[in-house]
This record gives C-alpha cells, structure tokens and sequence, in this order.
C-alpha cells in the first residue's frame, strides 16, 4: 500500500516506550559531555512551527554549521524525542531551495527569470512601489499575507505586524486552522482554553480522541493517554478515518464525515433517556438544558445510525462506556470543524461533559487548545497603536476570490500589494488554481518573505531571504502543554538572509517612518511584550527563561470553580450569543456539509466522494516537503480508496487516478486502503506543485466556504469524482 497510516498496537506502543526509554537514558549533563568530546557546540532553540508540541530542541554546532539536532530530554512535553520532520532540520536548514540573495523578477510571471539584487535596492524598491500604492489607491490596497511558518512573538507578531499596523493595511483574518471550534466552545463555556493535559491526562479513566491523528499532529500527547491507559484507562476513537492509535482503542467509531453534531447528540439522547446524566449538575451550573432535551429527542438510536453510518450497537456501547466510565476526556481534533457545519458539530460534542458532570474535574471534561494562555501582550508586540483609524478585514480562506475581484469589497477597491511572509499559500490555501491566477495578474505586486523558493515564491516580483529559526532569537508558548520556550541564536544567517523582525523594521525605516518601535532589538521585545507578571508567569524571568530555555506555566483547569465567562456566568447549551454574532440557532442547527448528499443532492449526484485532507505525519502544512528525507514519500499525491469503491470503479492499487471537481482536477496515485470507509477519499494535504511529478496539489479540489461560525476553512467539505486516468 502506497503512503498508508498502517501501525500495529505493538509498534506504536514499542515506538513510545522505546522514545522514552531512549530519553532517560540521555541526560543533559551526558549529551554536553558527548558534543564537547567532538568539538560540538549546543544551542536551545523551540520548533516555532504550527504544532501542539512546540518542542525543544537542541542543535549540535560544528565549524560553525548544524550538525544534527535532538530533543530536550529534561522537558516533560518531548522529553527528547522530536517527530521525524524535527530530526530532519539539518537537511531543513541547509537545503538547496534555500533562498541566500534578494531576488527580483525580469521575466513573465512564473517563469522563473530572476536577477540577484542587493538588499538597498530591494527596500528601495519595495518602498517606492507601496508608496505609490498607498498615494493611488490606499493603504488598504496592501495585503499582509502569513500564518504558521514561524508562530513566535518577535518574527510572526512583533516585526511584521508594526510594520501593517503603521502603514494601515488591510487585516488579515487568519482563521483557517481552529476558529470555529474556537468560538463554538466560548459560545457554551465562555472559553476554548481548557486543563494542563500533562496534569489530567493521566488521571482519566476514559480517554475519547473525537476527531484528532495524534500521530500526525500531536504525537506527544500520546505518552500521557499511554499513562492513563497503564493506570486502567479505556481509550474510545471516533474518526472517520483509521489513524494509527485507532488500532489501541478498546472501541472504534468511524462516522460518515460531516455528521459528528448528529452523533454526540444521539449519545446525548441515550444519557438522558438511560439517566445516565448528572442532574444535580447541570440544574446547578448550566442554561438551555430543556431545549437540548427536545432537540437530543429526536435523535433516536435508529435516526443516528442510519445518518452516520455508525450501528446501532457502537452507539450505545459509546453511550455506555461514556455513562458509567470517570472521569473522561473527550479531545476535540480540529478537522471536524474544518467543515461549513463545523461550528455545529464542536457545540454538539462540548455538549456532553457537562451532561455527565464531568467539566471542571480532575482528568475529566473536554481539551480542544490551549492557546488562550500565550503570555504576550499581543497589543505591545503588534504595535496597535501604531494603526490610526480602521481598516476591511479579508478572509486568509479566501485570497483567491480576493485577489481575483470576486469578493465585493476587492471588486471595488482592489488587492494591489500582496506581502507573503511564514506561509505558502499556494500550497496551503484552498482552491488553489483561483489562489494562482490572482498571482498571475500582472497589476499585483507581490513580495515573499521565505527561507525557501517555493511555489508561491515562484509567482512573486520580489523573494526575499528569512532565516531560519536557528538563525535568530526569539520566544513562543505551547498550545499543548503549559510552556513557554526560548530560542537562542544558534548559527549566523546563511548567505544575505536576515529575521522577519529586521527586513520589516528596515523597510518601515526606508519609508520614512521613525517611530522607536522599529528600532527595538530581539530582546527588548522579548522583556517588553512577556507579560511576566501574570500569576502563570510567577517565577520566571527574563534571565531565567534564557539560562532554562523553556518554563512551565502554572494553569489550573479554568473550570475548577464552576464559574464560566459567558452572559449567565454557567455552561450554555442555549445561547443568544450565536443567534446574534453568527446569526445561528440558540441550540444548534444541524446543517451538514454544504457539499454532501443532504444539503445538495444534485452536486452529490455529479461527485458522490467527500474528500477529506489531513495531515501527514512527515509534514506539516507545506513544510518539510522539499527535505531530502521527506520528498521522496510525497513525488505524488496519494488518494486512499475503500477496497469496496475501488472494485465497483475498477481502480487498482497504485493506479494513476483523476480526482476532480468544479474547483480543479489532480492526478494521483490510488492506495487502496480499509483506513477509509466506502464514500470517503483521503489525501494528505499541501505538498508543492513543483516537486509534484504530475504538478499537483490536493488544495486544487478545496472549496473556500466559510464555516457557520468563527469564519474557518471548510478544507473536508468537498465532494470529488474518481476515476482511472
């Protein structure tokens, strides 16, 4: 099977051990003593990558260039194992695709004619043509575009966006990842930020992964639910797709996707008709339980199964386990609320920890992200005082139909600049051939901040070199694990590359701007915009965080006291809030996928697939896929097929398979796979086009709806067609 997700209880479980065996044995004092025997150098730094685990890492330095790179072994979190990309970051940072030289375009558009500029004559040039810009059409004509290249305070926030906020820019709404559940679980707790899992984790009793790889995107964790599970913890999976800890489960659920919402509340429906709930609790800490009750009565055991796809019996082995089974754990994954129903399906899953009791209790309740607790001063870092007056907002999941004039307020005030710094979206954002011939316009001056040349730096009129994280200094906090990490300068910047922080304050300087927070350095930043006086914070230093490279925040579960931030200080299951900011029902709505047999029959007729694209162990985003090591597993797209479609379509394994839609179409290569269910394709998202043997990208098919609520990426709601090319 080509690129599948196969793994044997044993191998997983033997791979975790073996990690953390692995760990003990190498301590810090050890692996210093080791580097100094070679002549090796050790530096700390912090994967500032869009990932749960952020881990620590350690670079071996020698004649002055990285030599491999390991995990901290004192950290709890990655106790010195990174993932597989983050043992990689030598091949990383030394790849041919590095960009070493300012670059300026001489030829058509894509057709990858450059000249070596100096670094004056880029800021010159830059300078003049935003001026212009601003002068002709308004500093709202500038787009920023990045997300997750680097998530840190000083190249992500602090550089980049005083810079924006100065000139009066348009905003970028940058909510493809998380939103909607985001604001689904605020919308009932007041909060999407939730417990220490380091701390709860292991005191569960019964641990249910709704929706989530842990393999894929959040491996750490999986030591912690390893805890529980030696202490007697059952482990529950719902995913429409097989993934590796699927095979760990004393139970596996495999719904239709799009149809969670209608799950959870079939199993709400059976708590409140077996008794199983906790009334004490709910008539003491929530509102709207009633019309939860009515909705919930109208999902019978048979009306779930038959819309799910999930038996009868799995539902109510679920219902029992989750009734007489605590404390329990519900670990919300964020690809369900990649749907245009996402919003939907997160409130309908929230929903069930208070009906049990078991929110604010020590290893139960429910874990989505823990975000909510960076320790920065966002206002400082980004320089909002900088911004006068106000400026549109467009949707990072749309810059195609923006850059195309097919948005309203773009048709009428275009996108002239396009600034592209810790992203690739030609890789990353959905439907991509839109995304392309917006890049193409000739009118469309576009500047790309980026380590590597990569397919959205192929389409620019100005490349600019970044450094790399090891190239500079810089801090950034989990979203996992309450941690807040530092990280040092290891190596100088290759070739002429220089830090967000200091092409953006230059450039500002080019424009004639002299406010002082343009001159600030990377530690002064740091010591500004750290809050270190919040109670979380108690302890740490400045100096500290320098000499220990990461600390723990103190977070106790927010939910401890029963007391929650929403207008009637309890847990909503009814809320007017929905109905007035996303204009959705107090309770929920119960809309599927606007791509699925429910909501548009006759596009289901035309495209009976529903593709789903997650991520892939080996990348993240479109990161890493141009390494030597991790290339080679991805010279294709790969689409998994249920044996059963692949019989009746007559797809072979390793076929080369046509996957299209309105949006576009892809040659891949077909692996047929029981990982998927019948009706459902599966893709690994965001490689690059050009390292691509056919010139493709799964985001090719993705639609760029937004979702119910928290204005998300809707990436799974998309029906396909297949067939052998």
């Amino acid at each position: 099977m080509t690129q599948g997700i196969k793994i044997s209880r044993r191998t997983l479980a033997g791979a975790t051990a073996s990690a953390a065996f692995t760990c003990s044995l190498a301590t810090m004092p050890d692996m210093a003593r080791a580097a100094q025997e070679r002549g090796d150098r050790i530096s700390w730094q912090m994967c500032p990558r869009n990932c749960h685990d952020t881990c620590t890492l350690i670079s071996h330095i020698r004649d002055g260039k990285i030599v491999r790179v390991t995990g901290d072994p004192s950290n709890p979190v990655t106790a010195g194992a990174p993932c597989v990309k983050g043992l990689t970051y030598p091949q990383y940072v030394y790849a041919k695709e590095r960009v070493l030289h300012p670059l300026k375009r001489v030829g058509k558009k894509g057709e990858g004619k450059w000249k070596q500029i100096t670094w004056q004559e880029a800021y010159a040039e830059i300078a003049g043509r935003l001026k212009s810009i601003i002068d002709n059409y308004g500093p709202e004509a500038i787009l920023p575009y990045s997300y997750s290249g680097t998530l840190s305070l000083v190249n992500n926030t602090a550089g980049p966006e005083r810079f924006f906020n100065k000139i009066g820019a348009s905003n970028l709404e940058r909510s493809i990842c998380s939103s909607a559940g985001k604001a689904a679980l605020a919308l009932m707790y007041g909060d999407f930020a939730s417990f220490d899992p380091v701390e709860y984790y292991p005191k569960t009793k019964l641990f249910i992964s709704w929706g989530i790889n842990h393999t894929a995107t959040n491996v750490h964790g999986i030591k912690f639910i390893n805890q529980a599970r030696a202490n007697g913890a059952k482990y529950i999976e719902i995913n429409p797709v097989r993934t590796p800890t699927a095979s760990q489960a004393d139970l596996f659920i495999q719904p239709i996707p799009g149809t969670d919402a209608v799950l959870a509340l079939g199993l709400a429906n059976q708590l409140i008709t077996t008794g199983a709930i906790d009334q004490e609790f709910i008539d003491k800490y929530t509102v709207g339980y009633e019309e939860l009750k009515k909705l919930a009565s109208e999902y019978p055991l048979e009306r779930v199964s038959r819309e799910t796809g999930v038996s009868e019996e799995e539902i109510k082995k679920l219902a029992h386990a989750y009734a007489s089974i605590k404390p329990s754990i519900i670990r919300i994954g964020y690809g369900i609320q990649r749907h245009t129903n996402g919003g939907d399906m997160v409130r309908a899953i929230g929903a069930l920890p208070a009906l049990v009791g078991q929110v604010g209790k020590p290893g139960g309740g429910w874990f989505y992200i823990n975000g909510g607790y960076a320790p920065f001063d966002s206002a400082k870092a980004s320089g909002k005082h900088l911004r006068k007056g106000t400026a549109r907002t467009l949707s990072i999941n749309q810059l195609g139909l923006a850059l195309t004039g097919d948005l309203p307020e773009t048709k009428k005030k275009p996108v002239k600049a396009l600034i592209v710094y810790n992203s690739n979206p030609m890789n990353v954002t959905p439907n991509t051939e839109k995304v392309r011939k917006g890049l193409m316009r000739e009118d469309l001056f576009t500047v790309v901040l980026d380590p590597m040349m990569t397919d959205t730096a192929d389409l620019a009129d100005i490349v600019l070199p970044a450094s790399t994280s090891f190239e500079y200094t810089d801090v950034q906090s989990d979203y996992f694990g309450p941690y807040v990490r530092y990280n040092e300068k290891a190596i100088e910047p290759l070739g002429e590359s220089k830090p967000n922080r200091e092409i953006f304050f230059t450039l500002a300087k080019t424009m004639g701007f002299s406010d002082p927070e343009f001159d600030e350095s990377e530690e002064e930043i740091i010591r500004k915009c750290v809050q270190w006086d919040l109670p979380r914070m108690k302890g740490c230093t400045f100096e500290r965080l320098v000499k220990e490279h990461w600390f723990k925040m103190d977070i106790p579960d927010p939910f401890l006291n029963h007391k929650f931030k929403t207008p009637s200080g309890k847990i909503e299951f009814a809320s007017e809030v929905a109905v007035k900011k996303w204009n959705a029902p107090r309770v929920l709505s119960l809309k599927r996928p606007v791509e699925s047999a429910w909501e548009n029959p006759k596009l289901a007729k035309k495209y009976s697939f529903t593709l789903l694209t997650p991520a892939h162990a080996k990348m993240l985003n479109s990161q890493w896929n141009n390494v030597k090591y991790i290339r080679n597993d991805f010279k294709e797209v790969v689409v998994l097929i249920n044996p059963k479609d692949a019989k009746t379509l007559g797809i072979a394994d390793h076929d080369l398979v046509k996957v299209k839609n309105d949006r576009g179409q892809v040659l891949a290569r077909a692996s047929i796979s029981t990982e998927t269910r019948p009706g459902v394709l599966v893709s690994w998202k965001n490689q690059w086009i050009k390292l691509n043997e056919h010139a493709s990208t799964i985001n090719m098919l993705t639609p760029d709806y937004l979702s119910d609520m928290g204005l998300n990426s809707t990436f799974h709601s998309n029906l396909v067609t297949i067939s052998k090319a």
